[in-house]
């Protein structure tokens, strides 16, 4: 089980312990008996914290690596609104979601994968069996040659996965990273709206656990994950600052679907009901276009690795029978 579905697991069984009205220690100690390895250890330090006179929130925070921004965010703002099990629940679900959708694309691209370590072995035969028939056989050569394809692979995928490490720390690589991906065809509409998912969720959430709305579009715009989907909705905390309504400072590049019901929900005062709308429409969205690009990602790098061993399959056909040829 992964880690971010053994967190999610043990939100549920604590918004099922707290819902049952079981004091947040003896939730806690019941929490610890079903894990096992780092999570028992860092759980039982969270209790340790809590029986120490430390808000639950405040416990969760001394371990930053295990438990995001957002989720401590929104345990601190039930904290204060007594809707601690509520906000277990809510974060149990969204985990699940992000875990099911992570899974899906892994699971998508590791036959590619696979395909394209074959690849790396299969690109210098040619030239291995040229040898071979001439007599002056390299295998030294071959194999730095398959080095050389594989670092093709690997030295961009480690770029790509220390940006993604570092991009925090830099606010204009982030916000360059961010962009970047929105571009990226699928994938792009997939992160798009399910960083407007994340907003609409973290604002209902912090919203129904009372938290003041300056405070709760503050957050959420913290909430949605990439930096340009967050300079959409900058506007609104801004707007609300000065009097005004969330709608009026969200940027027009938003789906005009979106900001008409935001609008809506503000004017009818039934804005918790118009978040739900929003996050299940931009969930369903970020769902279809995840599965469409874990869909179709495999199936154009599987062709063209098709295209590219054919290729080399007919190089190596054409220099071993030229070969056997040109001896008679």
């Amino acid at each position: 089980m992964g880690s971010r579905r053994r967190l999610a697991q043990a939100y549920y069984d604590m918004a099922t312990l707290l819902d049952a009205g079981v004091p947040i220690l003896r939730s806690l100690d019941i929490l610890i008996q079903g894990q096992r390895g780092r999570f028992k250890q860092i759980f039982s330090q969270v209790r340790q914290s809590v029986s120490k006179g430390s808000n639950l929130s405040e416990a969760l925070g001394e371990h930053r690596r295990v438990f995001p921004e957002l989720d401590r965010m929104l345990i601190e703002s039930a904290e204060t609104a007594g809707s601690v099990p509520d906000s277990f629940k809510m974060l149990s679900h969204w985990h699940e979601f992000v875990e099911r959708i992570t899974r899906q694309i892994q699971m998508g691209l590791l036959y590619p994968f696979f395909i394209l370590h074959a690849a790396a072995v299969i690109y210098p035969l040619p030239d291995l069996v040229s040898s071979f028939v001439s007599g002056q056989a390299n295998v030294g050569a071959y194999l730095r040659q398959v080095l050389q394809v594989l670092l093709v692979l690997y030295v961009p995928m480690s770029i790509v996965i220390g940006s993604m490490l570092f991009r925090d720390r830099a606010p204009a690589l982030r916000l360059l990273i961010d962009s970047l991906i929105l571009k990226i065809p699928g994938l792009g509409a997939a992160v798009y709206h399910l960083s407007v998912y994340r907003y609409a969720k973290a604002f209902g959430m912090l919203y129904k656990a009372g938290v003041p709305i300056s405070e709760c579009t503050e957050r959420a715009t913290r909430a949605t994950g990439n930096a340009v989907v967050a300079q959409l909705f900058a506007g609104g905390a801004a707007s609300v600052r000065q009097g005004g309504t969330i709608w009026e400072g969200l940027s027009k590049r938003l789906p005009a679907e979106y900001l008409h019901l935001w609008q809506i929900g503000e004017e009818a005062g039934e804005l918790d009901k118009t978040v739900d709308r929003i996050a299940a429409a931009a969930q369903d969205r970020a769902d279809r276009y995840f599965a469409l690009f874990a869909q179709w990602l495999p199936r154009v790098i599987y062709f063209a690795i098709m295209g590219i061993v054919a290729y080399m399959v007919l190089r190596i056909g054409t220099q071993v029978y030229g070969g056997a040829l040109g001896g008679f």
